[in-house]
């Protein structure tokens, strides 16, 4: 039994080294065989010859040193031909019969550039054939025709005579609209002011907050004391206001603290403002007289809510403010 077994392992064993030796062999030949396949097909498509390159370099040479002197004889048919071609130029040009049109040159006004010389060359004739047929202005003679005679001067002179009257008669027309509109212009008076003169009252009313450039005066509605370059004069909302003096209107304008407001140029560098107005009357430019309505006392603006409804007026002389209460009347 002991024997057998023995036996049995025996081959056992050999049977595992034969297999094992069977599949290592078929792997190796497997890896070799793959292995000359792909070196075959890599071969297949990677390779260079370099002989066809030498042998195409050498016909390159062969067609070069081939070509060459059929390139110096273009060159040098070339070079005669430059040679030649001042001396045919010369002989177009001076063969003036021959050409159908006038030469012109560079910046004639005959050239004609479509997009860049349009109407450049207008009242040019249309057909130029040659220096002669070029049209020349028709030459008026200043002599006086015989009594009788048909003359063509005159033909050709009576169109632009037709041009020239209506013309004159339509300079004519314009001048008598000048002079009409100008016989109904209105004079413009000359601005002047001074302060012995004095202002009018614009409001019939009690002065709530006075001028004050030397020092600050109480706002009620700010809380605060400050300087104040105007007078504040009350006015019930609605009453009209006048104007002080003669003046222009120069600015018509509204702004956040006293609300719709104008400004009269008086002359000599004086100017007064008119403000927290309401339904202005009058207009930039216009001329305003003393007791002219000007506008009408609107509501407060937020700044002047406490003292109420007022006439804001203000006086200058060149930018410095004046104290306008001294010059009411």
């Amino acid at each position: 039994m002991r024997k057998n077994r023995r036996n049995n392992a025996k081959k056992e064993r050999t049977i595992m080294i034969a297999s094992s030796v069977f599949v290592l062999a078929a792997l190796t030949m497997t890896g070799i065989y793959m292995k000359s396949n792909n070196t075959e097909e890599q071969g297949d498509g990677y390779t260079i010859d370099f002989t066809a390159l030498e042998d195409n370099v050498e016909n390159k040479h062969e067609e070069i040193a081939q070509n060459k002197p059929v390139e110096e004889k273009a060159d040098t048919k070339k070079d005669d031909s430059a040679d030649k071609a001042p001396d045919a130029t010369k002989e177009v040009a001076g063969k003036d019969d021959d050409l159908d049109y006038l030469p012109m040159e560079a910046g004639s006004p005959l050239v004609t550039i479509p997009g860049l010389t349009d109407g450049v060359a207008e009242g040019m004739p249309e057909d130029i054939g040659g220096q002669d047929t070029i049209a020349q202005e028709p030459e008026v003679s200043m002599e006086k025709p015989e009594a009788g005679a048909d003359s063509d001067a005159d033909a050709t002179a009576t169109p632009d005579a037709p041009q020239e009257e209506a013309g004159a008669a339509e300079d004519t027309g314009a001048g008598e609209e000048a002079d009409s509109t100008d016989g109904s212009a209105v004079s413009v008076p000359t601005l002047h002011f001074a302060e012995s003169e004095g202002l009018l009252r614009p409001v019939s009313g009690e002065v709530l907050i006075p001028f004050s450039m030397d020092g600050g005066v109480y706002f009620s509605t700010l809380d605060q004391f400050k300087y104040n370059p105007a007078l504040m004069i009350a006015a019930e909302q609605g009453a009209a206001v006048a104007a002080c003096a003669d003046g222009q209107v120069i600015a018509v304008f509204e702004d956040e603290e006293i609300g719709h407001a104008l400004t009269v140029d008086l002359g000599d560098g004086y100017q007064i403002t008119y403000g927290q107005l309401d339904a202005i009357q009058v207009a930039e430019g216009s001329y305003v007289e003393p007791g002219q309505v000007i506008g009408f006392i609107a509501s407060p603006t937020k700044y002047f809510s406490v003292e109420g409804s007022n006439l804001y007026l203000k006086l200058t002389m060149n930018g410095a403010p004046v104290n306008p209460e001294t010059l009411l009347q």
